[in-house]
């Protein structure tokens, strides 16, 4: 049986395990000394469901048996969100099990907790046909508690192979709206690539924080991709002022531990709301994106995509770097793929499955020698 300290021998793409109720465990994209460092309750629950994480494990059992419990938000009034599913991949063959009816936050219009709708764990058979590796996709669209494995045939750990990637990105790269964890983009790319993903994606916090940088610097990778830009504008939470030397310390802190990793640097995708100005955005009551309306006279340093792409693309160039590469991120979503934005600020799945799909053509081979070598 796993359960307790033993998950740590099967569990991947998380940073550190937070023990839970009734002996569960938590898993954290970040660790507590990071979580320590910012005060944002939406950074708290995004970077709690655990995109990309997953289970791996090899075993001569037909099923295994997971207890597992999930915590979501909704807006009062609202219909109750359903748990993505475990995806779970073996011998070639994929199976999608339904989630755990999870508990709910229930939020004011204020995003103020007004209420909780508790639901205990679950048991759920994880059918296990043929034999070798064992890959379980955790729920990306809820923070996940991990209570006990177990099966009639012992479990043994196995690690992951591939190249090791690290990304840093924002809700889109997150994708809580995908159907599943392995249709977001990244775990649909990385999956196709036969990469190992580390997923450092977090809905309305790609912000340049110098605790991410860290975390980044401090994680063996062969390939590192960045998208930023259009949290930074949802929340107009930098001017130009700010914003140029911190993308320069954010690659700093990054190079301290990582020298010679390959990184793609990859500006904002199209949002036709923020090409031309600036944020913050709020969204109508209806849930439709659109960007707030200024009244600050002096507007001089507000940015925009358009301005966040130039400004990257000069960081770029100012730097000695032979192996920092800049991505217009356009490439992977346009603005002929607008259509796609469901509420003018994310692609719905079929946009997603389209960056997935263009970052294998596109970007993928920047990797270089480094994919070569995985």
């Amino acid at each position: 049986m796993i359960a307790g300290e033993a998950w740590e021998s099967i569990i991947h793409g998380a940073a550190e395990l937070e023990p839970g109720t009734a002996g569960a465990v938590v898993p954290h994209r970040l660790p507590a000394w990071a979580r320590a460092q910012v005060d944002d309750a939406m950074l708290s629950y995004v970077e709690a469901c655990p995109g990309g994480v997953a289970l791996r494990f090899d075993t001569d059992a037909t099923e295994a048996t997971l207890t597992i419990g999930a915590t979501t938000v909704a807006a009062e009034g609202a219909d109750m969100p359903t748990i993505a599913p475990l995806i779970v991949s073996r011998s070639g063959e994929e199976s999608s099990v339904p989630g755990p009816v999870p508990t709910v936050i229930v939020l004011s219009p204020q995003n103020e907790p007004i209420g909780v709708l508790p639901h205990a764990p679950q048991e759920i058979t994880l059918p296990l046909p043929g034999s070798g590796l064992v890959e379980v996709l955790l729920p990306h669209n809820a923070r996940i508690e991990l209570v006990s494995l177990t099966a009639s045939a012992p479990l043994r750990p196995a690690s992951a192979a591939g190249l090791r990637w690290t990304h840093y990105g924002s809700s889109i790269s997150q994708g809580l709206n995908a159907v599943s964890a392995a249709r977001t983009w990244p775990v649909a790319a990385a999956r196709k690539l036969g990469w190992n993903l580390r997923n450092l994606s977090f809905a309305g916090n790609a912000q340049f924080d110098g605790f991410a940088a860290r975390m980044i610097r401090d994680v063996p990778a062969d390939i590192i991709t960045l998208k930023v830009g259009v949290n930074l504008l949802n929340s107009d939470s930098m001017r130009e002022r700010a914003f140029r030397p911190a993308a320069h310390a954010f690659l700093d802190t990054i190079r301290e531990g990582q020298p010679h990793t390959p990184i793609v640097l990859i500006t904002a995708l199209a949002c036709p709301i923020h090409e031309e100005t600036p944020g913050p955005v709020v969204m109508d009551a209806d849930g439709i994106a659109r960007t707030a309306t200024r009244t600050v006279e002096q507007d001089a340093g507000a940015l925009t995509l358009r301005r966040t792409r130039e400004i990257l693309a000069e960081v770029v160039a100012a730097r000695p770097d032979p192996n920092l590469t800049l991505v217009d991120g356009q490439e992977l979503f346009g603005a002929a793929d607008a259509g796609l934005l469901y509420d003018r600020l994310h692609p719905d799945q079929e946009g997603l499955d389209l960056i997935a799909e263009r970052f294998v053509e596109r970007i993928a081979p920047l990797a270089g020698e480094a994919a070569g070598a995985a």
